[in-house]
């Protein structure tokens, strides 16, 4: 036992110590902070719908059960805000545990819009969060129940394009019954797009700006909604298109009216329980309301009540159930001999109708007609029409004064009968026995933006964004990809027309790069009223009968980043390395580096990218790891080019990054040479080796062969791998 004890001391004492081994994992790193995209999400919950506050438009497009309370604070264009939102959100406290979602497009196949799949999933809303401003920086506040996401390249990327749509919960659960039950929704906001009262926003990020706020609203303890849906049928089929107007006391609209024709139901998704809601019809002139039904789904807990003389229903809807009340009208029955109706979905002045005859012997009947714009057909008043006798005869419109350029017959039918228009022009056949009813289809020739952006000092993508000021609906964008510098490029991706109107345009910069960002330096419609619109560039753009087309141009300008490299270099003896080197570098703004020289490589190694910084910040350069082997021993040197001063940088060390001194620097270079110097003596261990070089021979002569014989084995190993 003395003797293996013995054998274990010795082989410790003379075996070779085990190298430093090179650290695994070590993957060289650039990240600039001011590639970062980022989003906080926030989360409330209140105690009522009349403590929320709604968004800039207000029609029954609106998701909420309840109508908010509160008129919005922000003005067209404005950003999000969290201390607008602080401001106008009494009675709401923080909802942690909350989830948000990011997607492509959006759709709406529910009481409530999502985003399409694939989905990318916020994490849940916490307690409190670091604020951050725009450009992603921290302040010195916090923010309760939200959670801050970066983005990925690509979604930033899509960001830029208005491709990527926020939502509140998940696309399978927004309101995340199956995990939080109890919660109604009430208004969702994101980064520049508060305009529209759904569950889906747009996220993008306007001209100097990297991080944008998205607050969600829920309403606490909310019953669980019921849904009414409107329908208008005709009792016998009409050859023409009408439009039924109904006086609601659940719209949301300013005039609580609601619309519905025998192709499209009107459906409004309300609060349960609560007072009884009414459906009043204001049935067209020369129409009969000769029923009215109101059809209950599941339990059929819900109240209605019917009056058909006063064309009433009043429902009270219960959670969870659908009810179709249905009105049936009865058309006015047609006159003997023609009958003209003009309908189109743009408004407009009188058209008038000439009626000629066939042979052309008689003078040309003459009518007028001006319809609404809102698709329904208004009958042409004027000549007498009914004693016309069985023939074909020629129908020529006039446009309203002035605008004959504008307005084309697109459509003519006549009971039922399709007819082709040449020009203003139509032939319709009259014939005997029988009324001949006719629908004319005029088209006003759209507005047109054009879009255009202008970059100086590189090229790139910049995009607009279009909404129609009064409606609450996505609209629509464009992007405009410069090829040349200072030479305006033409957005592509918008409709062809657009209804007359007023629109809001907002423009979004291409994206931020290591290499700079853009500065938006000018943005005006023309005609606009950017004077409307506070702090995005944003303008509202009318176009109107006078002035259709408006031209809008955005110019960027280029500012450059200032970029930090950092080199790595080794000297000295070879043999005193023991693994790989690798040099940190942690920036105020949060950006970070990382220099790696693999352990083989003697030479000198870069960071993968330079760093590039926006604003102003300070890098502190740490001391680099560098293992050593043998006993050796390892200095640093670190010198900065440009340099503030004669004196070398100390590491680790501080830099200053676009300050004062050196905000005229496009590029600093950072180079750390770490020296290593191996020990010229002879190692300890070989020196024992030395001492007991002739113990071997001694243990043998003294009959102790085995351990002599593996002491020298253990020598002769040793001598080799020297």
């Amino acid at each position: 036992m003395a003797s293996t004890l013995g054998v274990g001391v010795l082989l410790a004492m003379l075996l070779p110590a085990a190298p430093a081994g090179a650290r695994e994992g070590e993957q060289p790193a650039s990240v600039s902070a001011s590639l970062r995209y980022r989003i906080t999400f926030v989360a409330r919950s209140c105690d009522s719908y009349a403590d929320v506050m709604a968004n800039r438009v207000r029609d029954d497009r609106i998701e909420a059960a309840s109508a908010p309370g509160r008129g919005s604070a922000y003005k067209d264009g404005q950003a999000v805000d969290p201390a607008i939102e602080a401001a106008n959100g009494t009675g709401c406290t923080a909802l942690p545990g909350w989830h948000f979602s990011l997607g492509p497009g959006q759709e709406k196949k529910g009481a409530l819009s999502t985003v399409t799949t694939p989905a990318v999933d916020s994490g849940e809303t916490a307690a409190q969060v670091p604020l951050l401003d725009a450009t992603g920086r921290r302040t010195d506040k916090l923010i309760d129940g939200a959670v801050t996401l970066q983005l990925s390249p690509e979604q930033a990327s899509a960001a830029t394009h208005r491709q990527l749509w926020v939502q509140g919960g998940t696309p399978g659960d927004p309101l995340l019954a199956g995990t939080r039950p109890g919660y109604g929704f009430g208004v969702l906001r994101c980064a520049a797009d508060g305009h529209a009262g759904g569950n889906v926003q747009w996220l993008g990020f306007p001209a100097g700006v990297r991080h944008v706020f998205c607050y969600a609203y829920y309403v606490k303890d909310a019953q669980v909604p019921g849904t009414l849906v409107v329908k208008a049928r005709t009792a016998t089929p009409v050859g023409y298109p009408q439009r039924f107007a109904f006086d609601a006391s659940a719209s949301y609209a300013a005039d609580q009216k609601i619309y519905a024709d025998p192709g499209v139901d009107a459906t409004l998704v309300r609060s349960s329980g609560g007072a009884p809601g009414t459906v009043v019809s204001r049935t067209p002139a020369g129409w009969t309301l000769s029923d009215l039904s109101c059809v209950k789904s599941g339990a059929g807990r819900s109240l209605t009540t019917t009056d058909v003389p006063s064309g009433t229903a009043t429902v009270t809807l219960a959670a969870g159930e659908v009810v179709t009340c249905t009105f049936t009208y009865t058309p006015p029955a047609s006159p003997p001999g023609l009958t003209l109706r003009l309908f189109g979905d743009a408004p407009g002045g009188a058209f008038n109708l000439s009626v000629s005859s066939g042979g052309g012997a008689d003078p040309p009947r003459l009518l007028q007609a001006a319809p609404a714009g809102d698709g329904s057909a208004v009958v042409a008043t004027g000549a007498d029409l009914s004693t016309l006798l069985p023939g074909a005869y020629p129908v020529t419109l006039t446009a309203p004064a002035g605008e004959a350029a504008a307005w084309s017959l697109t459509g003519a039918a006549c009971g039922g009968t399709e007819l082709k228009p040449e020009g203003l022009s139509v032939t319709v056949l009259v014939t005997a026995g029988a009324p001949t009813d006719c629908a004319l289809r005029v088209t006003r020739k759209g507005g047109a933006i054009q879009l255009r952006s202008v970059t100086v000092g590189g090229i790139g993508a910049a995009s607009f964004v279009v909404t129609p000021r009064g409606q609450g609906v996505p609209g629509w964008s464009g992007v405009a990809t410069t090829t040349a510098f200072g030479e305006a490029a033409t957005a592509q991706g918008m409709p062809a027309a657009l209804p007359l109107g007023e629109y809001l345009v907002t423009p979004l910069p291409p994206l931020a790069t290591v290499d700079g960002s853009w500065r938006l330096s000018s943005f005006a419609c023309d005609p606009g009223e950017s004077q409307d619109v506070p702090n995005l560039g944003a303008d509202v753009v009318p176009l109107t009968a006078a002035e259709p087309a408006a031209k809008c141009t955005a110019t960027y300008l280029f500012d450059e980043a200032h970029q930090l490299q950092a080199v790595v270099r080794f000297a000295g003896s070879t043999s005193g390395r023991g693994g790989p080197i690798v040099l940190d570098l942690e920036c105020t703004d949060g950006s970070t580096g990382r220099v790696v020289l693999p352990e083989d490589d003697n030479s000198e190694a870069t960071l993968p990218a330079p760093l590039g910084f926006l604003d102003p910040a300070r890098c502190t350069v740490q001391r680099p790891s560098a293992p050593v082997s043998g006993g050796a021993t390892v200095t640093v040197g670190a010198t900065l080019d440009p340099a503030p001063g004669n004196a070398p940088l100390a590491v680790p060390g501080a830099v200053a990054i676009g300050e004062d001194a050196g905000k005229d620097v496009d590029l600093y270079t950072v180079t750390v040479t770490v020296t290593f110097t191996a020990d010229d003596a002879a190692p300890t261990q070989q020196k024992v080796l030395d001492t007991f070089r002739i113990l071997p021979v001694a243990l043998i002569g003294a009959g102790l062969v085995g351990i002599g014989l593996v002491i020298l084995l253990v020598m002769v190993l040793r001598s080799r791998t020297d």
